[in-house]
C-alpha cells in the first residue's frame, strides 16, 4: 500500500489511536538504545515504557535499528566492543608505497556515509563478525578509525582486543588500495546482550546518527539517475555504478537525508542497490520525528531538485519514493 499524503492525514484524523500504534520510532528499545544519550527525563522514560507495553510485540523495537540489524544479520545474542584502530593503505601488495588517494577516499566515505560490515575481516575471524565504522581521521601517514564490533563468539572478542593479533594485507577493490590493519584498541571489556533490544551495536548506530527517540519509520524503494553535469543532459554510468557499489559493499547511513527537501534531521539507511535500465534502484529505510515529512516522503507528487554528489562527482535526480505500507 502506498497511500497519498491526504489519505494518511485522513486516517490520522479519523482514528488517532490507530496512528499512534503505527508510530514505531523507538518504543521498547528506547530505554536500552537511546536513553543513554541523556534525552528526556526519567518520567518521560517511564511514560515511553508504558506506551511500549501497549504495542504488539512486532512494534516493540526501533524500526530503523531493526532494519539495520536485519540487513547486517546481527545475532540476537552478541558480545560488543568499541574502540579505535589505525590502518595504512598502499598502492601494491608489497606495501612499499603509501596510497594517499586510497586512504583519503576510504576516510571520506566513512565520514560521509558510515560503514556497516556483515563479515568484517573474515580472513582473520571467520564469518559473521559485524562491524560499524563511523569516524575516520588522517593521523600522520595512517588513518585512525572509530569502530563498534559485534560477534556471538567471545573468542573473537578476545582475539580482536589482543594487541598481538596480526592482520594480513588485504586488497580493497573499491578504492584499489592494499590495507595493513594495525591492532585494535578496545575501550573497555566487551559487553553481552541477551537480545536485540539491548544491543550496544545498534545503540551506537543510533547515537552516531542522533536517531530521534520517537519517530515515524518507513521502508521501500526508489529510483535515481546520475548525470555528468547539472543540466542533466548526459547520464553518468561511472558515477551511478560507484554509488551502487558503495551501498552494496558498505551500506549507507545518512544523518540529514535530503535536507534541502525535508529540512534537517531525516535519517536514511540505504542497504541495497541495483542497476535497472539507465537508472539505479535503491532499497531504503527512513526515519523522521516529523509526521509531515513522512507524508511528504511517501507522496509520489513530491519533487526533488538535482543535487551534486561530490564524492562521486555526479549530479543526481531522485524520483519519488515508493513506501511499503504505513
Amino acid at each position: 500500500l502506498k497511500p497519498s499524503g491526504s489519505s494518511i492525514l485522513a486516517q490520522r484524523d479519523q482514528d488517532p489511536s490507530a496512528m499512534a500504534v503505527r508510530r514505531t520510532g523507538v518504543q521498547a528499545a528506547i530505554l536500552a538504545l537511546v536513553a543513554s544519550r541523556g534525552q528526556g527525563s526519567s518520567a518521560n522514560a517511564t511514560d515511553m515504557a508504558a506506551d511500549a507495553a501497549l504495542l504488539p510485540p512486532q512494534l516493540r523495537a526501533a524500526a530503523f535499528l531493526q532494519s539495520v540489524a536485519t540487513q547486517v544479520g546481527l545475532p540476537s545474542r552478541a558480545y560488543t566492543v568499541s574502540g579505535t584502530h589505525f590502518a595504512q593503505g598502499y598502492t601494491s601488495e608489497n606495501a612499499t608505497e603509501v596510497s594517499p588517494a586510497g586512504m583519503k577516499a576510504d576516510c571520506d566515505n566513512i565520514n560521509i556515509n558510515k560503514k556497516l560490515s556483515a563479515d568484517f575481516r573474515s580472513d582473520v575471524f571467520g564469518p559473521g563478525v559485524k562491524g560499524f565504522f563511523h569516524k575516520c581521521r588522517k593521523v600522520g601517514n595512517k588513518n585512525k578509525y572509530w569502530f563498534t564490533i559485534s560477534s556471538s563468539s567471545v573468542g573473537t572478542m578476545i582475539k580482536l582486543c589482543d594487541r598481538q593479533t596480526e592482520y594480513p594485507i588485504v586488497h580493497d577493490e573499491q578504492h584499489d588500495t592494499y590495507w595493513r590493519d594495525l591492532p585494535f584498541k578496545c575501550h573497555g571489556a566487551p559487553n553481552y546482550a541477551l537480545d536485540i533490544s539491548g544491543s550496544t551495536f545498534l545503540g551506537n548506530v543510533g547515537r552516531a546518527l542522533s536517531l530521534p527517540k520517537d519517530a515515524y519509520t518507513v521502508s521501500g524503494t526508489h529510483f535515481a539517475q546520475g548525470y555528468t553535469s547539472e543540466n542533466a543532459t548526459e547520464v553518468s554510468p561511472a558515477g551511478m555504478k560507484a554509488d551502487c557499489d558503495n551501498i552494496n559493499i558498505n551500506k549507507k547511513l545518512s544523518a540529514d537525508f535530503r535536507s534541502d527537501v525535508f529540512g534537517p534531521g531525516v535519517k536514511g539507511f540505504f542497504h541495497k542497490c541495483r542497476k535497472v535500465g539507465n537508472k539505479n534502484k535503491y532499497w531504503f529505510t527512513i526515519s523522521t520525528w516529523s509526521h509531515s515529512n513522512v507524508v511528504k516522503l511517501c507522496d509520489n507528487q513530491t519533487t526533488y531538485p538535482i543535487v551534486h554528489d561530490a564524492q562521486h562527482d555526479t549530479y543526481w535526480r531522485d524520483e519519488p519514493f515508493s513506501c511499503e505500507g504505513l
